[in-house]
């Protein structure tokens, strides 16, 4: 019976445009790839502005990573930016970013837009 129940929640995850995942669980994403949580909520990594000084660059500003999601919940679809190690409550959840890779390499060292990984956790906020 439970090699039933976890292949038909398998099956149903399938269908959906996304990965499955899990509230207050970390998951990754690439540019363009979508999480579809339980309750109907949607979050798609549309890109990473990346600032982050080169480690072969003396900088006066570390710069940073600003991560644009676009949320779906209630029916209701917005756009988003969070920095990396930032936190931000949108509809009754918390979302934050955990990481964003790869790690700033060197200058001639380009990181190509579909090369980015955003590790976040969206959590239920609450009352």
């Amino acid at each position: 019976m439970l090699i039933l129940s976890t292949w038909a929640v398998a099956l149903a995850a399938c269908g959906r445009d996304g990965t499955a995942a899990t509230l207050n669980e970390p998951i990754q994403l690439a540019p363009g790839q979508s999480a579809v949580f339980h309750d109907n909520l949607k979050v798609r990594l549309v890109d990473v502005s990346d600032s982050r000084c080169p480690t072969d660059v003396t900088c006066l500003w570390a710069g940073e990573a600003i991560v644009r999601l676009t949320v779906i919940s209630k029916g209701k679809t917005s756009e988003h930016e969070l920095k990396e190690l930032q936190k931000g409550a949108l509809d009754g959840y918390l979302f934050e970013i955990l990481q964003v890779l790869p790690a700033r390499g060197p200058e001639a060292q380009r990181i190509a837009p579909a090369d980015y990984r955003v590790t976040l956790k969206v959590a239920r906020l609450t009352r």
